[in-house]
């Protein structure tokens, strides 16, 4: 077990979530659980954390909008069910956990970090499956949802083109993604990213359209936050 998933969280620190923590990923050490997650779910380095970390982050992403549904809690249990044969017991371990992270709401940055040295990046694209699952079933599926998704992706390190693929299996339409924005391929250099930034803030200032009155001020305007928003955030992936 790795030293922060037990009862001392050192990032929650002074309430009862790393106490739950703890109490969850010892369930999980026994080696009966461990034989089935290699059988069923094998390439996974760290077992008690891959279960710990995917109940968190699915927790999370189905509780941006208040309390998971028993529909949502559905969702967790028949993953577990189908792929380790999940008891009773089990879901008594697992369900407080749950109910504790609708309740505290934690940065999920560090449980992604952990789920992806857990199992190695091997399950990284299930984890985004589960998570649009978790939310499609109670079409909960808003801007703060996306916003949520669309972090957890970068985190994962996976691309837009595997995003979207994901997406299309929902019947969800593509993202647009920085790249679109600021008119470039996922491949451009980081030259380039800076090029067509710079191009197209120029191109796209309100000022140019300052005699066109309010309306064409204001679509100026947002277009040109969408892309320095864009820029930002290739810049923070990219370290352009």
């Amino acid at each position: 077990m790795s030293w922060w998933m037990g009862a001392g969280l050192g990032f929650l620190r002074g309430g009862p979530f790393g106490a739950v923590v703890g109490g969850v990923t010892e369930h999980f050490i026994g080696k009966k659980i461990q034989k089935k997650l290699q059988k069923c779910l094998p390439g996974i380095n760290n077992k008690s954390d891959f279960i710990t970390c995917l109940v968190i982050i699915l927790s999370r992403v189905g509780s941006v909008n208040g309390a998971l549904t028993q529909n949502q809690i559905k969702i967790v249990h028949k993953f577990f069910q189908k792929n380790l044969s999940f008891v009773a017991a089990d879901f008594k371990a697992i369900d407080p956990l749950i109910l504790e992270v609708q309740n505290k709401k934690p940065d999920i940055e560090k449980f992604v970090e952990e789920y992806k040295k857990s199992c190695k990046d091997n399950y990284n694209l299930l984890l985004v499956a589960l998570c649009y699952q978790i939310t499609l079933i109670e079409k909960s599926l808003d801007e703060g949802t996306e916003k949520m998704l669309k972090s957890i992706v970068l985190l994962l390190g996976l691309s837009y083109e595997q995003h979207n693929e994901i997406r299309m299996k929902y019947f969800l339409s593509p993202l647009k993604t920085a790249y679109h924005v600021l008119e470039i391929s996922s491949d451009a250099s980081n030259d380039e990213i800076k090029k067509a930034y710079r191009n197209l803030i120029s191109t796209c200032h309100p000022d140019r359209v300052a005699n066109e009155g309010d309306a064409a001020i204001e679509a100026a305007h947002l277009k040109f936050l969408e892309i320095q928003e864009a820029y930002q955030e290739l810049e923070s992936i990219r370290k352009v």
